[in-house]
């Protein structure tokens, strides 16, 4: 909503000229402006300009400490307003706003704080400008206060300097931050903050492994299991807890299993991937699948022992696609270990939806389907051929061959196809023995196995935005 440039001019001229009650009415009229009209081209030209930021500046630098918190204010609102300009205009104030933080005002820290969180996730060049202005060292100081309102906020402004590419976390980890970070994990009890220093975690977990390296070494696996059972209905302020979960599951297969056997972690997250939060739904099944991923399989046991078969089962086939989707990479994990953990499925159920996925346009959806089949067709299950041709997966594999342009996957499809169904005297593809079995025909039994090698799908971190 465009704003009319007299509104602005009076704000302006009462800034510059007014009394004290006059310039604290101009600076929350100016906040309420920027919060609620920050696309305002007339707007953000105004704030932009270099004689609002000396009169801004005048502000902050002056002694009015009530003037000092209203001005901050406008300044977080500035960088909230998503536009580059207002963010940078907001940048200039920077080292003010650091100077704030080590005031002995709490109020007036706790917004420059937010502030500067606002500047930093405008992007890298404003971090790096930040960092130049030696932000770090007293934003990590402030996770030491007692006052839990000022360490949310300063969780936010450090899970800012940690988001996205280029981020260079080495910076943040050698200010001191795992300490006191780590501290507020282990001794806090308010979700929110729980949740604010865990988001930070996040972004440092999904950084170099040298990183998540040192945070392991600091017990980080017990720290974040622990607090999900008071999370399960904490809704989207559980979401950073399960990230860094399935961050540190995306790496080395020794995380994993320190997970799985972490007490508490599977029984929790039984029941996280059946969240009515559907954001925390469809983070927990991604979690899963890359605990499912492991290479070992041996604790995988502990896994179908805790109940998840069943529950994937039921959300691979009755959900979404997006969140099917999520819950079909941890069965097709665990089948890809071996036809004893493939056997343990119940393909009857999983294999229509399975089929659904090939039927679609979405090449990760085939992908999943032809692998879902190929794995059963492998399983040693020896009515495999025939459920599939039951359950009109020929037409589902003639789909793939015939209206699809990825080779891999045509491929695929054509090799399943040529394997386990003949051409019967009418020229309809029927079932034909499993390969290797007294019945079936001449030929390597492991030659499917040879050419389409088992993959554990792990997937990588979500977060590096």
């Amino acid at each position: 909503m465009e704003l009319g440039k007299d509104k602005i001019d009076s704000v302006q001229e009462m800034l510059k000229n007014g009394t004290k009650s006059e310039k604290t009415a101009a600076l929350k009229t100016l906040s309420d402006y920027l919060s609620s009209n920050s696309g305002s081209s007339t707007l953000q030209e105004a704030v932009s300009s270099q004689e609002f930021l000396t009169l801004l500046e005048g502000i902050l630098t002056g002694t009015d400490a009530e003037e000092q918190l209203l001005a901050t204010a406008v300044v977080t609102n500035m960088a909230a307003g998503g536009s580059s300009e207002l963010c940078e205009a907001a940048l200039n104030t920077a080292p003010h706003l650091i100077q704030f933080l080590d005031s002995q005002n709490l109020a007036l820290v706790d917004q420059s704080a937010w502030a500067l969180g606002n500047i930093a996730a405008e992007g890298p060049t404003f971090r790096d400008r930040l960092k130049d202005n030696g932000v770090l060292a007293p934003l990590i100081k402030l996770l030491d206060s007692k006052d839990m309102n000022l360490v949310q906020t300063a969780c936010f402004a450090l899970s800012n300097m940690a988001r996205g590419e280029g981020a260079n976390l080495d910076d943040l980890v050698k200010a001191g931050l795992i300490r006191p970070l780590l501290h507020h994990l282990r001794v806090d009890t308010e979700p929110k903050v729980i949740s604010e220093a865990a988001w930070v975690v996040v972004y440092l977990t999904s950084g170099p492994e040298s990183i998540s390296t040192q945070l392991l070494e600091h017990r980080l696996i017990p720290l974040l299991v622990a607090p999900l059972k008071d999370f399960l209905d904490q809704k989207a302020l559980a979401i950073p807890l399960v990230r860094a979960l399935g961050n540190i599951a995306s790496g080395p297969d020794n995380n994993t299993s320190e997970l799985i056997h972490e007490p508490g972690f599977l029984p929790a997250m039984l029941r996280f991937i059946q969240s009515d939060c559907r954001p925390v739904k469809k983070e927990s099944l991604w979690l899963m699948s890359n605990i499912t991923a492991e290479h070992a399989g041996t604790d995988l046991i502990k896994v179908i022992e805790a109940g998840f078969i069943p529950v994937l089962s039921q959300i691979a086939t009755h959900q979404n696609f997006d969140i099917r989707k999520e819950a079909a990479y941890s069965l097709i994990n665990l089948a890809s270990h071996g036809p004893d953990y493939a056997k343990v499925l119940p393909h009857r159920e999983l294999l229509p939806g399975f089929l659904d996925f090939m039927r679609t346009k979405d090449t990760e959806l085939i992908n999943l389907g032809l692998r879902y089949v190929q794995l059963l067709l492998n399983s040693g299950i020896q009515d495999a051929p025939a459920l599939l041709s039951e359950m009109n997966g020929v037409d589902a594999l003639e789909a793939v061959i015939l209206a699809n342009d990825d080779r891999d996957q045509h491929r695929l499809a054509s090799l399943l196809m040529d394997t386990y169904f003949g051409e019967n005297n009418h020229g309809s593809r029927v079932p034909t023995p499993i390969p290797g079995t007294p019945e079936s025909h001449s030929g390597n039994p492991h030659a499917l196995n040879e050419t389409f090698p088992p993959q554990y799908l792990k997937r990588a971190s979500m977060s590096a935005i």
